[in-house]
Order: C-alpha cells, then structure tokens, then sequence
C-alpha cells in the first residue's frame, strides 16, 4: 500500500530474501508503523529470542551464501564443519556478527546428485530449555525423541548429576560442552519442511551444538520413516 514504510530487499544466493528496517531513525519510516500494537503476551513460554536462524543451501550455493553474508551482512564466518547424516555428510558452517545476536548456521547436502530435502529450523532461545520444553509439551507439541542410548553415552562423557540425566532423557534434551560453558537444546517434531529448536546456552558458548547434530538427524530419520 502507499501507506506502507519502503522495505529494501536483496537475495541470496539460495532465493532467500533479506529486508532492511529501518527502526527508530528520525529520518527514516519506521516498519513497526505498519502494524497494529498489541499487548504482550503475559506467557511467553520461556522463550526469550531468537538464537539463531539454520538454512539449508542448495549445493552449489554453499560457498557464494558463506561469501554473500560475509560481504553484504558483514557476518564472521566460522569454520565449516562436516557432520554425519543418515544420507551422507552435511557440510555446515555458521556465520555471526562479534556480539553473536545474529547468528545463521548455513548447511548443505552430501553431493550435487543429493535430492534429499533438508528441513530448514529456528532456534530460540530461553534461559531455562527444562522449564520451556515442558511447557511445549504440555501445550500440546511434541519433542523429537532422542534415543535412549545417547544419555549412557552422555553419561560417560559428562558429569552429570542423575536426576539431570534423567530429565534431558524425557524431554529429549541434548547437551554439550566447550571452554566456554554449556549448551543445552531439544526439538520440536519437523512440520512440512521446519522444525523448531529450543536453546539454553550459556554466555561463553560460541558454538551450536554440532556433536549432537548426528543424533538429531538419525532421531528426525526414525521419525520420517516410521510414519
């Protein structure tokens, strides 16, 4: 509409449309104009924002979308990670701005002959992922299921007090560790072609739980191909 504050936009490499608002500049319309205000919600779940956005490239895009961020966003780009996917190897590499409140986690298939449709996710964040899961679940949705074999392994390599353990194992929490502090998430069951994470990271945490990412993908695998 006339009315409408003007949105610049630029694409991605992949299609993905970025748009610049404008907030809170004198001499610039302001996009939350276009909007009604509404009143907060008084339960927001726990969640607090969003941690990071994870899109999936088409394979021969991944380098230009790493290049592009960098370039035209001025995201930091760290180093690419190969992850292990019931399909192949996922090639994964997360690009961030220095205070880490934009982070993009950028992925890709095994190969050029790799159809397989990879689900794009949003991460959010909360201060306590325990309190937030259950508060998903009992709202009606529903967590990924982590296999049972994954919390022994935790275990062993962790140490965690049982009763924790325990709690991680019903919720599908996932948990890892840097020099930097904790990482604790779970998923949401994918919809279509997305799915949702919950994040409780702690402030020295840089990374975004990659040891964990084969498990997730094997348990989202199970899920697919029992239903």
């Amino acid at each position: 509409a006339p009315e409408d504050a003007p949105l610049d936009a630029v694409a991605a490499p992949d299609g993905t449309e970025l748009f610049f608002c404008a907030t809170g500049k004198p001499h610039l319309p302001d996009w939350r104009a276009d909007f009604e205000d509404v009143a907060a919600p008084a339960d927001t779940g726990g969640v607090e924002r969003v941690d990071h956005l994870a899109l999936t490239q088409p394979w021969h895009h991944f380098d230009k979308a790493a290049l592009f961020h960098r370039s035209v966003l001025g995201l930091d780009a760290q180093e690419s990670v190969d992850v292990v996917d019931p399909y192949g190897l996922q090639r994964s590499r997360a690009v961030a701005n220095a205070d880490g409140s934009v982070r993009i986690a950028l992925g890709v298939g095994a190969a050029p002959t790799d159809d397989t449709v990879h689900a794009q996710h949003l991460a959010l964040a909360t201060d306590d992922v325990v309190a937030a899961a259950r508060r998903f679940r009992a709202a009606g949705g529903r967590l990924l299921p982590i296999p049972a074999n994954y919390y022994d392994d935790l275990a062993a390599r962790h140490d965690l007090p049982d009763e924790e353990l325990e709690t991680y194992r019903d919720l599908g929490i996932l948990y890892d560790r840097d020099a930097g502090g904790a990482f604790r998430h779970c998923y949401t069951e994918t919809v279509g072609r997305l799915f949702f994470e919950l994040v409780q990271r702690d402030p020295g945490y840089r990374g975004y739980g990659a040891p964990n990412a084969p498990v997730r993908l094997a348990a989202q695998h199970a899920r697919h191909t029992t239903r």
